[in-house]
């Protein structure tokens, strides 16, 4: 039977907030599917993690080993990888985590031994990091991808950009680790096209962590805007985070809290999307949305800003639309699109149910069995 170590880490929050990231969800879908005479999962997850209850029922139900542990700072995650390592010496490790663990858990991975490592590098369009920042994280983007047999990009549209921006820096035999496995989401729960109510008030939706990056403030604006407008909608904000308490504030002095409902953390979001007509993500920084491919699952159309993969996911016109990130206006006339056109809604929306038939989670996972097992 196959070990494999899943590692996500990350930071040490001021205001101890922390949201479910991509990986974190991919690792836990991985988990609850990729278990058995084949692979053994041992997971390494802070107590502190959202889903720390989910993985702690698939420990309970012995499908995975769960490494839990309490971080205090840095050095921790030296000692639990380390001891991890020592204790179940697996045949691979999986580590997406910030830039300092993956560089962590790939040293040491090589060091101790591990056949396969695999991972993915991390300073790939930060355009918000300083110049000596961005060009440490280079380095040590290196070093990572030393250490790695493959280096996995979830979108064409990342491996290009790693191809653009780590060509200069590494080996053609490094560039050849880059492999594209895309993400996934069940599917057996896809909707067959709901029969929506396409009369006013429409619905929007977005399902995201409250940080700055994600532009729930650009988002909120817009309602705004559209409230003057006297156009009927409510929008529907799913997700927690430190920005809850200004996001409310915004809501209060614009005078659009009675049209703006605020959901909190919620583990299956396919009831609210179930009511919504639109999802809308205008996020300044984005990989490849789980909340769109989930939204588009439940037979919504997109509103999204056009940054990272997300322009694979919405043909603009045909199943939403792609909108100039950070800008209030865009976003804007795209949910006018939907308000002065509802009708297009139910089409649009059959459109998204075709499109995300390719993103199959069993196929995500059958790509990483492969690779933990074949390399």
């Amino acid at each position: 039977m196959k070990r494999i170590v899943f590692f996500v880490g990350f930071g040490i929050e001021k205001d101890g907030h922390r949201g479910i990231c991509g990986p974190e969800k991919r690792f836990l879908q991985t988990c609850q599917i990729m278990h058995g005479h084949t692979v053994l999962p041992i997971v390494i997850y802070p107590v502190c993690g959202r889903l720390f209850d989910d993985f702690q029922q698939l420990s309970k139900k012995q499908q995975i080993i769960l490494i839990s542990y309490s971080p205090e700072n840095r050095r921790d995650y030296v000692k639990v990888v380390y001891q991890t390592i020592k204790r179940y010496s697996p045949h691979a490790i999986h580590c997406q985590g910030s830039l300092l663990f993956d560089l962590i858990a790939s040293v040491l991975g090589r060091l101790m031994h591990v056949k396969t490592i695999i991972t993915r590098p991390v300073t790939i369009s930060q355009d918000h990091l300083t110049p000596i920042r961005k060009m440490l994280s280079y380095a040590a983007d290196q070093i990572i991808a030393r250490n790695a047999n493959a280096l996995i990009a979830i979108s064409n549209t990342h491996k290009d950009q790693w191809k653009k921006e780590l060509s200069p820096l590494m080996s053609s035999s490094e560039m050849k680790k880059l492999k594209v496995i895309y993400n996934g989401i069940f599917l057996n729960h896809a909707s067959p096209l709901l029969d929506k109510p396409v009369a006013p008030p429409v619905i929007f939706t977005i399902c995201a962590q409250l940080t700055p990056v994600k532009g729930h403030d650009l988002l909120l604006r817009a309602v705004y805007q559209l409230h003057k407008d006297g156009k009927p909608l409510l929008l529907n904000i799913l997700g927690d985070g430190p920005l809850k308490a200004y996001l409310a504030s915004i809501c209060s002095q614009l005078g659009i809290e009675k049209m703006v409902r605020f959901h909190g953390h919620q583990s299956n979001v396919d009831s609210v999307f179930q009511d919504t007509h639109v999802v809308v993500l205008p996020s300044l920084r984005e990989g490849l949305s789980l909340a769109l491919l989930e939204a588009m699952a439940m037979s919504c159309p997109l509103i999204a800003s056009n940054v990272g993969a997300t322009h694979e996911l919405i043909d603009n016109g045909i199943n939403g639309f792609l909108v100039q990130k950070n800008n209030v206006s865009d976003i804007y006339l795209a949910m006018k699109w939907f308000l002065d056109y509802p009708s297009t809604i139910k089409q649009m929306g059959k459109q998204s149910l075709g499109k995300v038939k390719k993103f199959d989670i069993f196929r995500m996972i059958d790509s990483y069995q492969r690779l933990y097992i074949d390399i």
